[in-house]
């Protein structure tokens, strides 16, 4: 698993684990690896630090394994704005240089995971499926868009599918606080103002414990269910509105407040029906389990410091983006 000390990638090794698969991760490390230090003891478990763009490390990492799950990536706008060429290379030279391994290595399935935010803007009316068009609105999914078509029309090599997630939501030991439920979970519990942009657009929301729940399901799918698709995996549509309802809910003082300042044009609800249909797999987990455990965290004291900066997407020295080893 490239990628595997992030948000995602340390809740789904945990999971893994626990189901007892063997997982081998390839991280960068550049977040640090604390968040699998859980794990270091475990006799299942390996770490190998290394850019995914170093094709012969990554094949040397993936030398024997069942699948590869590709989550290694400058995750976000604001993320990728930092250095756009740099984000661009790691988003899609490097998912390249994974799926060259992985078919150098004759590894059988490979797995991608993307983004509900390649669907970009869509008709209100209208619920987003895997077959509607694609239209990234920010650097970010346009580098998702370009490595899902790499990875989908590559031959010769592994089966390789997509797993476009909604965006992510609930604990992790490698936490982010720059994703809306996370955000206003935090503001909540500090009495801070909560502000809303465009408070009517809707979003699709996928708890991260359902995130890693998919990615166990596919690595255990028939062949032929996974080779060459692409799935929605998505637990809940909100409104921006909605959250804020959530919000008030369990923390009827917050100030919440409607703005136009930096509005972020997204505004789609998408169907994860298909992955239920054929593969059976249905979300466990909703946005307010999501915003009550964070709060929970976060009021418990759980977090040393929720407003430190290393709690969110974009990297602590940008100036190793540009480098291609690990150190």
């Amino acid at each position: 698993m490239t990628g595997g000390a992030g948000y995602i990638g340390s809740v789904t090794v945990a999971h893994l684990l626990a189901d007892g698969f063997s997982v081998a991760v390839y991280d960068r490390l550049l977040y640090s690896g604390e968040s699998l230090l859980a794990h270091a003891s475990h006799p299942r478990f390996s770490l190998t630090a290394g850019d995914v763009r170093d094709t012969r490390r990554v094949a040397a990492a993936m030398a024997g394994a069942d699948a590869v799950v590709h989550l290694a990536a400058i995750v976000g706008e604001p993320a990728c704005s930092v250095d756009d060429e740099a984000s661009w290379s790691i988003n899609v030279d490097g998912a390249a240089s994974v799926l060259d391994a992985a078919t150098r290595t004759g590894v059988p399935r490979l797995l991608f995971v993307s983004t509900c935010s390649n669907y970009g803007l869509s008709n209100p009316d209208v619920i987003a499926d895997e077959d509607s068009p694609l239209r990234p609105l920010s650097r970010y999914a346009e580098a998702k868009v370009a490595a899902e078509r790499l990875v989908l029309h590559a031959e010769g090599g592994p089966a390789t599918t997509v797993l476009r997630f909604g965006t992510i939501c609930g604990l992790s030991a490698r936490m982010r606080f720059d994703l809306l439920v996370s955000e206003m979970a935090r503001a909540a519990v500090h009495g801070t103002t909560i502000e809303l942009y465009t408070p009517d657009a809707w979003r699709p929301f996928l708890h991260v414990r359902d995130a890693a729940r998919a990615i166990a399901a596919w690595a255990v799918a028939p062949p032929d269910m996974i080779a060459g698709r692409v799935y929605n995996v998505v637990g809940e549509n909100y409104q921006k509105r909605g959250l804020a309802e959530l919000v008030r809910k369990h923390f009827p003082a917050t100030p919440i407040q409607i703005t136009d300042r930096a509005p972020d044009l997204r505004d789609y609800r998408v169907s994860g029906k298909r992955i239920e249909q054929v593969l059976g797999f249905r979300t466990t987990r909703t946005v307010e389990d999501a915003f009550v455990e964070t709060a929970a965290a976060i009021a418990e004291g759980c977090f040393r410091n929720p407003a430190w900066s290393g709690h969110s997407a974009v990297p602590p020295d940008p100036r190793i983006l540009r480098r291609t080893t690990a150190v």
